[in-house]
């Protein structure tokens, strides 16, 4: 059994514990039930023309530091 943190929010694919993932910038990405973590900077690239955001930037997340 694997110990997962989540998947990724485009291809998801599984975010294992403790593995570094990044994070969407914008407060909206992050807020409410919506978090969304991506496994590579090729996936939050992908994720950024689709929700037209202004300024964004990819936050580098280590699986350690989540609760």
């Amino acid at each position: 059994m694997t110990n997962k943190q989540g998947v990724c929010s485009t291809c998801r694919a599984p975010i294992e514990a403790g593995a570094t993932y990044y994070r969407c910038s914008v407060s909206s990405c992050n807020s409410g039930k919506l978090k969304m973590r991506f496994c590579s900077i090729a996936c939050w690239e992908r994720h950024v023309p689709t929700a037209r955001h202004r300024k964004a930037e990819s936050i580098e997340v280590s699986g350690q530091t989540e609760r």
